[in-house]
């Protein structure tokens, strides 16, 4: 199947290869993106084949939710969460930035790997904003509560070294390495009975998936605030390139 923002590549019988490709617009992921996105993931999925899906973007990885679209539909980054069902384990291999949802979408991943150059950040609080697709809730679990709350709090990226330093990111690489070691350690799990690795995924995700009941409190949250003055000053200030003049 063709899609407009992505492209597909068929690694081998087992492993395929997700790229974003909305590159002037440094992967956003908009309700187009979004949704095709998820029907190549949901292809993967269904595959009697497929046993492992790598997923990267082009040039960067994702700048996060287009904020044009937050403006008029704000609904679809609920779409996001399918991400979160997907059997297959998905390794993700970011360059360039993966942030606001850029990041929450790793955090549905299974394994990050990352490049030199890669920068990782949840800067919603910088538009007014509390994080909507999974961030608080997500992120402490992935790098502890202190950590978290820093990120979400400044909104400051970290880089690569960083991110891997606190456990967000499994191992770095040369820009030029990424992808070939993403792959090859996809085909190192696609070596295993299929039954096995998925029960293997279901299982670990169980141990570390109780207790997200706030996943809908964060998006209705997010909602709110998008809503507010300083929610659509933030969202402004960004589109007009300018720092925001909230009010306490």
């Amino acid at each position: 199947m063709k899609y407009k923002n992505i492209l597909i590549k068929k690694h081998s019988n087992y492993v395929t290869h997700i790229i974003l490709n909305r590159k002037s617009k440094y992967n956003a992921l908009n309700i187009e993106l979004s949704l095709e996105l998820i029907d190549a993931l949901k292809h993967c999925d269904q595959s009697a084949l497929i046993k492992c899906v790598v997923i990267s973007g082009s040039e960067n990885f994702c700048a996060g939710a287009d904020i044009n679209e937050l403006i008029s539909n704000p609904d679809f980054i609920r779409s996001w969460e399918f991400i979160d069902t997907v059997k297959k384990p998905i390794i993700a291999a970011v360059d360039g930035v993966a942030f606001g949802g850029g990041n929450e979408l790793l955090l549905m991943c299974d394994i990050i790997l990352a490049s030199k150059e890669a920068k990782f950040a949840q800067p919603e609080i910088k538009l007014g904003l509390v994080c909507g697709g999974g961030g608080t809730q997500r992120l402490p679990r992935k790098i502890g509560k202190n950590m978290a709350m820093e990120m979400c709090l400044t909104g400051n990226s970290l880089t690569a070294e960083e991110a891997k330093d606190i456990g967000l990111v499994n191992h770095i690489y040369d820009v030029s390495e990424l992808i070939k070691n993403a792959l090859q350690l996809a085909d190192k799990i696609a070596d295993h009975p299929v039954e096995a690795i998925i029960s293997t995924k279901k299982l670990i995700k169980a141990a570390c998936d109780k207790q997200m009941n706030g996943l809908a409190d964060e998006k209705n949250t997010f909602m709110k605030l998008l809503r507010t003055r300083n929610g659509l000053e933030g969202i402004n200030a960004f589109l007009e390139r300018r720092k925001p003049q909230f009010k306490n």
